[in-house]
């Protein structure tokens, strides 16, 4: 799932307010045990206070009543009295205990209002040594209340002292609980802002970087990864991509610069010099003493040969050929140098047909077997033999042009091989000696690797004084004409 940029600050956030307000609601529950149990104990006291404070206030009325006889001093009693009874039972709530000081204490009050409520019968009955009984029992009783109310305020504030100790306790642990867990709470929220920021600043400045280097040409750099699965990762993938475009585009440029500058510069020397001279000479002299010793019809194949080959050689290099005609153009060479050399060199093809249907750059196959011949079987007196090999190999068209002269070593192999020089792109700059083009071996392979986009186009195998093999692997594209071989003893 894409966690986008704002959902992540969104939890950020959110884990943050519910940090800080799950320590606030901590204190402040913990703060409100405190006050409720301080509350308590405080209203604990105001009640014993307020009773003792009472039952001087009956006794007070209940005094007055009786010496007076005023009604108003009796409704005072019975008010009093009332109050008493709900203190009695509100204390009960409060203290929530049930030990024997304040079952006493609660008889004790009991007992104080039914001698008063019997002085005030005997009172009113006249009987006055009943009520006077009764009166002095409400005083003793009054009595002991006030020593039994200071005996238990004297217990609770025994018991408020431990609170307030163990209150103070609890203070210093809040505090340092406070302390730890704000710093925890600062720590945790820094942490995830660091991790959130991380995630966002530290793709842009790889991006940057990478930026950076594109504008100062370096497409080379390796493809930027991040682990974050937000907007940045997709903007990162598309940024990747498109240095990799940019990086294909380029690659492209530059082949077609090089296959630009290969063509040129074979047009050039095409333009330069036509045909070779010593090559024109050579195949004049022998059209000539062809002429002088046989009929005229040999005379007019060899003219022919060479015209085909002319005009072949003359036509637009920027234009594809195919297999079949350059294997005509190689058969109308072989023709030609056989009228020349007669029996010391010999020419041999095994061919499939089914393969010549495909496109192949024009002028690869004539170069190579001109290389053969002039720097193979050339200079040999007899048993010069060079050979056409065309066949088709899984999903490769393998074309093999292969003579027994005198070789080459490692070292001219591999110069061969390298189409590329510090100074630029090393062609054929040498002088051709009896060439019928001016196209040389480095050419061709690098023709070829340009037009098919591959290097291991070309192979060569050779040893000085073995002869040498030169491989050409074409990718097998189109299908074409019944398979059958034409071969020629190779």
């Amino acid at each position: 799932m894409l966690f986008r940029i704002r959902l992540k600050l969104l939890f950020y956030f959110i884990v943050l307010v519910v940090l800080l307000t799950s320590v606030g609601l901590f204190f402040y529950k913990s703060s409100e045990t405190v006050v409720s149990e301080y509350d308590e104990n405080f209203q604990s006291f105001l009640l014993l206070n307020d009773i003792s404070q009472r039952t001087n206030t009956i006794t007070d009325k209940l005094h007055a009543y009786i010496l007076e006889k005023e009604e108003r001093y009796h409704e005072d009693y019975r008010k009093e009295k009332r109050k008493l009874i709900a203190d009695q039972k509100k204390l009960y709530e409060v203290m929530k205990s049930h030990d024997v000081t304040l079952i006493n204490f609660k008889n004790m009050i009991d007992s104080f209002l039914d001698e008063s409520d019997a002085t005030v019968g005997a009172f009113q009955r006249n009987n006055i040594n009943d009520y006077s009984d009764h009166f002095n029992d409400v005083l003793n009783t009054s009595s002991f209340l006030h020593e039994s109310t200071l005996a238990i305020l004297n217990s609770k504030l025994t018991d408020y002292e431990k609170f307030y100790h163990q209150m103070e306790k609890q203070k210093q642990y809040y505090r340092l609980m406070s302390y730890s867990l704000f710093t925890a709470a600062f720590f945790l929220s820094t942490l995830l802002a660091l991790w959130i920021s991380g995630g966002i600043t530290k793709p842009i400045s790889m991006l940057s970087k990478a930026a950076k280097e594109i504008s100062s040409g370096n497409l080379d750099g390796e493809d930027i990864k991040i682990t974050t699965k937000d907007e940045l990762k997709l903007l990162t993938e598309t940024f990747n991509q498109m240095r990799t475009n940019l990086r294909q585009l380029v690659l492209e440029i530059k082949q077609k610069s090089e296959l630009d500058k290969l063509l040129k510069e074979t047009e050039l020397r095409r333009l330069q010099h036509q045909i070779n001279p010593h090559f024109l000479f050579n195949t004049l002299n022998t059209v000539s003493k062809l002429a002088y010793f046989e009929e005229a019809e040999q005379t007019s194949r060899l003219i022919e040969a060479v015209a085909a080959i002319l005009r072949y050689n003359l036509g637009d290099l920027n234009q594809a050929s195919t297999l079949r005609d350059e294997v005509r153009i190689v058969k109308e060479y072989f023709f030609i140098q056989q009228t020349r050399f007669g029996d010391r060199i010999k020419f041999k093809t095994d061919i499939q047909q089914d393969c010549l249907d495909i496109e192949v750059p024009r002028l690869i196959l004539q170069p190579l077997v001109e290389n053969a011949f002039i720097h193979g079987v050339e200079s040999y007196e007899e048993d010069g033999e060079i050979c056409l090999h065309i066949d088709r190999f899984l999903e490769w068209i393998v074309i093999e042009v292969i003579d027994n002269g005198k070789g080459m070593g490692e070292t001219v192999k591999q110069r061969l091989l390298k189409y590329r020089e510090e100074n630029g792109f090393e062609l054929n700059n040498t002088k051709s000696h009896g060439h019928s083009t001016s196209i040389g071996v480095k050419n061709v392979i690098r023709r070829l690797q340009l037009f098919y986009q591959q290097q291991a186009i070309v192979e060569i195998e050779s040893q000085a004084g073995n002869g040498t093999t030169f491989r050409l692997k074409i990718p097998n594209g189109n299908q074409g004409g019944d398979c059958f071989v034409e071969s020629t003893g190779c």
